[in-house]
């Protein structure tokens, strides 16, 4: 018996939907009893949202932080706890408070470095563990390696006369990319003081390149740290060279469209470059200059908590290697500075700590990763004191 036209239809369709729910079926959890799924994502324009205890966490926990915010007055701006792929809390503040609105309140906010189209905050120096998960991006497609150096990938601009140092001779020749991910290329810098002509004058690379050295790159010594933009504006420079594309272009392709960020959530502050055969005219800023939405920033996190992993409807995506997540969050070398807080641990452009790793910018702007409670949490704020919140998210898991 031959089926007939608007039987097989109906069948077609009716399994379409069935394929259609269940790759939708890990968003819906919340709302079918709550129970918790490591492989929970969010889509485009969704992110589903529930109680802290349904997640297992403490909401009087949480609610304590706030109190201490508001009691310090920190100047945060906004929170962001996401626990199993869940959002758990979401805030947005005004003068140590928090508001009814879900949205910055902040309006002496300078629209070109600080808040951009009234909801992109400044990342600052997280923009430098963006950086970082490109470069591994980079290595992972043979762009280059770690043990590349700058020179051979722009071997037309060596100049002994203009880069050689008094002291150390050509030995920026040796500087490599993982030399820049570490901050010990030995370049001279002082980031709190340097940067502010530096950014009058469109970030000329030169104006870095041509600084005397304090050590030669890669001395293993405990206080051979320089952090320093400059260090991370030398890897964007190389990866627009490799890939023929700006690093915005690359960060689109290659890891924010991945993550289902959209052009509206994200921008990055851009300037004049003009460095070597096949250099583009345009170069994006490696060591501070990135904005977005806190979820964008949040996606992030959650894909570094997953080994580098999203999740697409019913397939997943390896975004950025198991490999370069585990090395970049870990712990690659150990220095001294009182600015730091003395001895600190230090990863390729994260910052590896004992129970979570976090990329961090000036004024408090945190992406914090918890592997062991699944958790991320974003900060955006414009008080440096927001690293101190940390405890009272891991005091609220149950």
């Amino acid at each position: 018996m031959i089926m007939k036209r608007s039987s097989k239809l109906t069948i077609i369709g009716i399994s379409f939907a069935v394929i259609i729910f269940l790759g939708l079926f890990p968003y819906q959890t919340v709302a079918c009893g709550g129970f918790r799924r490591r492989d929970y994502f969010p889509g485009w324009f969704w992110w589903s949202q529930t109680s802290p205890e349904r997640q297992g966490m403490n909401s009087s926990k949480i609610e304590e932080m706030y109190d201490f915010v508001e009691a310090n007055e920190i100047d945060l701006h906004s929170a962001l706890i996401i626990r199993n792929g869940y959002i758990v809390n979401e805030e947005y503040l005004n003068d140590s408070k928090r508001m009814e609105q879900k949205s910055y309140e902040w309006p002496e906010a300078d629209p070109f470095i600080q808040l951009r189209n009234g909801n992109l905050h400044c990342l600052w120096s997280v923009t430098k563990s963006i950086v970082s998960l490109l470069t591994g991006i980079a290595i992972e497609q043979g762009l280059f390696d770690l043990d590349t150096t700058f020179f051979e990938v722009f071997p037309d601009r060596w100049n002994p006369t203009i880069y050689g140092d008094p002291v150390f001779g050509d030995a920026k020749l040796d500087i490599t990319v993982e030399n820049l991910l570490l901050q010990n290329a030995g370049i001279e810098w002082n980031e709190l003081g340097d940067w502010w002509p530096w950014y009058f004058n469109d970030f000329r690379l030169d104006d870095y390149l041509t600084r005397n050295m304090s050590y030669e790159p890669g001395f293993e010594h405990s206080y051979a740290f320089t952090y320093s933009s400059g260090n991370a504006e030398m890897l964007s420079v190389m990866i627009a060279n490799k890939s023929g594309m700006t690093m915005a272009d690359f960060a689109r392709k290659y890891l924010f469209r991945p993550l289902k960020i959209l052009d509206s959530e994200w921008d990055w502050w851009e300037g004049a470059s003009t460095w070597g055969t096949g250099d583009l005219a345009i170069k994006n800023h490696g060591g501070f200059g990135l904005f977005m939405t806190h979820r964008a920033m949040a996606r992030i996190g959650l894909m570094c908590l997953n080994d580098g992993k999203w999740r697409s409807w019913w397939w997943w995506r390896q975004v950025v290697s198991k490999e370069w997540i585990e090395e970049s969050t870990s712990v690659q070398i150990t220095r001294y500075n009182p600015y730091f807080g003395g001895w600190f641990d230090y990863g390729y452009l994260w910052w590896p700590s004992v129970n979570y790793y976090s990329a961090s910018g000036l004024y408090g702007q945190r992406i914090i990763v918890i592997p062991e409670d699944n958790i991320v949490v974003v900060f955006t704020s414009d008080d440096d004191r927001s690293g101190t919140l940390v405890g009272f998210i891991l005091d609220a898991v149950l």
